[in-house]
């Protein structure tokens, strides 16, 4: 396959290689490379796929609790592959739906049967009165923002995170929310789809939420640039003081001074001499400081969905279904049944 070459070279390469001339999309481990996720014939095998498994399983006579086992273990499993590195269309979400809707309410053989209850309702917990029946939506987003977490972690070795850096630029390395980086021209479907995790929950910054930086010696934290004090960076706090600083890119530990009785002495350098309203933001800064200890361990990122701080599927789809599956809280039957 070649890249930005002329057809000539290519059969010149494939001849004096003796190999066949492929061509993008391809096939690696069964995900289609290079090919659009938000055409439908990318999703084409999948949807086969799904349609065989229903096929292979003949005529067999199922309860709705045995389908509901088939449907989580079976059906949902086979999709995880392609969900953990694309997002699914609405088009394709509401296909796979329909082929598990119609599994559940009308077995094997499917076909338009009458649906008890709704499909948001069927996708709750059952503690909350569901079916258990994982959303396939959250399910996308949850798998999609394992990407996010792994960026974020101290792996030098890693090459892919080497060639995202070189192509959108160090900031995804140290930053959480991306929302205020510009996205370039050429940025390609899937890392649109990784920024737009951002925005998977209506009117708020899901990411910036569940992801946390937890202070240690301070030598990797931007002390302007990241959410490490508060709710939000002290450059998007104090914007004025930003832009006067000659520290923009310092890291915490840069910017203390010295550490007395375990409490930080700040120091920080303007560009010029502060007015009187200026050095009221500085005091401003200074209450927000107080108490801030630093401490020999390493900086590090903090999932606050686990109690140790690690990211998980698991807990991402948790906390996004809740968010994302609307329905009524129904609440079990607790009386007596004649």
């Amino acid at each position: 396959m070649g890249i930005n070459v002329s057809d000539s070279f290519m059969e010149t390469a494939c001849s004096f290689l003796n190999c066949i001339h492929g061509g993008v999309p391809f096939k690696y481990l069964g995900l289609p490379v290079g090919a659009n996720p938000r055409r439908m014939s990318t999703w084409v095998p999948l949807l086969d796929r799904l349609r065989n498994k229903l096929n292979s399983w003949g005529n067999k006579h199922l309860s709705l609790g045995g389908r509901l086992v088939l449907i989580n273990s079976v059906l949902n499993s086979i999709q995880v592959f392609f969900l953990s590195f694309m997002k699914m269309p609405v088009h394709v979400l509401k296909k796979v739906t329909r082929i598990q809707r119609e599994f559940l309410w009308g077995g094997v053989k499917g076909g338009k049967k009458l649906c008890w209850i709704k499909w948001r309702v069927v996708c709750q917990d059952k503690s909350r009165g569901g079916l258990g029946i994982r959303d396939l939506k959250a399910v996308n987003f949850s798998l999609l923002m394992k990407w996010r977490w792994r960026l974020l972690q101290n792996d030098e070795a890693a090459l892919w995170k080497d060639v995202l850096v070189a192509k959108y630029g160090v900031y995804i390395l140290h930053n959480v929310g991306w929302s205020s980086c510009p996205s370039p021209s050429f940025a390609s479907l899937w890392w649109k789809d990784i920024r737009d995790l951002e925005a998977c929950v209506v009117d708020r910054n899901w990411v910036l939420e569940k992801i946390v930086r937890r202070l240690g010696n301070g030598a990797l934290t931007s002390f302007w640039n990241v959410i490490w004090v508060g709710d939000s960076s002290l450059r998007v706090r104090f914007p004025r003081l930003f832009s006067l600083s000659l520290q923009k890119e310092a890291t915490v530990n840069e910017v203390v001074l010295a550490s007395e009785n375990g409490l930080c002495v700040w120091n920080f350098v303007w560009r010029r001499p502060l007015f009187q309203w200026e050095e009221e933001s500085v005091s401003r800064l200074l209450e927000l400081l107080e108490g801030v200890l630093l401490s020999q361990e390493v900086d590090k990122w903090w999932w606050t969905l686990d109690l140790e701080g690690r990211f998980s599927v698991k807990s991402a789809y948790d906390a996004l279904s809740k968010e994302l599956i609307e329905g009524p809280l129904l609440t079990p039957y607790e009386g007596d049944i004649f």
